[in-house]
């Protein structure tokens, strides 16, 4: 009987989904079974089945989701970073060091995204010279002249994240060639490079005073 019910309520179901809008009879067969049909020809005694009528679902608007950046398994970090500034020295400007010390300081907005392995890189005159997390950059012996310095933020395959405006700075340094000669010296240098940063002062020959010629006894006569 509960096999009966539940194979009915298939059929019905079935004739519903298929065409709602269908009228379904039922009758009995020549052998007494109960048929359910759409078309009563053929089916004596058939009488109408009342079905409820399905709702209509209609679809709203479609709603897009959007994509989120990193639904590729990599983020896009493309414009990560604001801003990238050398803040010392200044463009243009012109320092005095005998030993080339030459320090370099910069700052980046937001701040460096270390945990994405993000570095800095820090190049004079094209060369690198720093890389690391260090906002800071101290050089020494840099050679005298006009250097150009550049700073930028890149990512462990060395693709670049953005690059602070290029810093010209001019560094001199007191030459061994620069010497000054006093009168009298003899030529001798009374200031000059060591080759260690420090001046010498070469002291001065001290003069001698003439000396005293002896005299000689006059010749004698014969």
């Amino acid at each position: 009987m509960r096999i009966s019910l539940a194979i009915t309520a298939a059929i019905l179901m079935l004739f519903c989904v298929s065409n709602t809008q269908a009228e379904i009879y039922t009758c009995k067969d020549a052998k007494g079974n109960t048929v359910y049909t759409d078309s009563p020809a053929g089916c004596t005694n058939a009488e109408e089945i009342k079905v409820d009528t399905l709702p209509t679902l209609v679809p709203s608007k479609s709603i897009t989701v959007p994509r989120s950046s990193n639904s590729s398994g990599k983020e896009d970090d493309k414009d990560t970073y604001s801003e990238l500034v050398i803040t010392s020295p200044s463009n243009d400007s012109t320092l005095r060091d005998n030993q080339g010390n030459l320090t370099i300081n910069f700052r980046a907005s937001p701040a460096l995204q270390t945990r994405k392995g993000h570095t800095y890189v820090v190049m004079v005159d094209g060369a690198e010279v720093y890389s690391g997390t260090s906002t800071i950059t101290a050089l020494k012996n840099v050679d005298r002249g006009t250097h150009n310095i550049v700073v930028k933020i890149v990512d462990p395959e060395g693709n670049m994240k953005i690059s602070a405006a290029p810093v010209k700075v001019t560094l001199q340094r007191f030459s061994a060639k620069e010497r000054i000669d006093l009168p009298g010296s003899g030529g001798v240098p009374t200031l000059g490079d060591t080759g260690s940063g420090q001046f010498s002062f070469p002291t001065l020959p001290r003069s001698v005073p003439p000396s005293t010629p002896t005299p000689t006894s006059p010749p004698t006569s014969n």
